[in-house]
């Protein structure tokens, strides 16, 4: 299962959010590690990565086994 780090930097290439990319590995370390990982791909824009099938998968799966933002304070969304 990929790391909280690794699921945030794949959530923002999910969204084409380079900004938040950019912030989370400033130098690009860990969105090269993810492309060779396969979970990465480069888009058709220069410096533009984009979530591969199996990315998608990891992102799912993580999602799974932590239910990210399903309870606010014990209230069901």
């Amino acid at each position: 299962m990929i790391s909280p780090k690794d699921f945030a930097l794949l959530s923002h290439w999910a969204f084409l959010d380079q900004i938040g990319a950019d912030v989370a590995d400033p130098d690009g370390t860990d969105a090269r590690r993810l492309a060779e990982a396969g979970y990465l791909t480069p888009g058709a824009v220069a410096e533009y990565w984009r979530v591969t099938r199996a990315g998608q998968a990891a992102r799912a799966e993580y999602t799974r086994a932590h239910p990210i933002g399903r309870r606010v304070g014990g209230i069901p969304l």
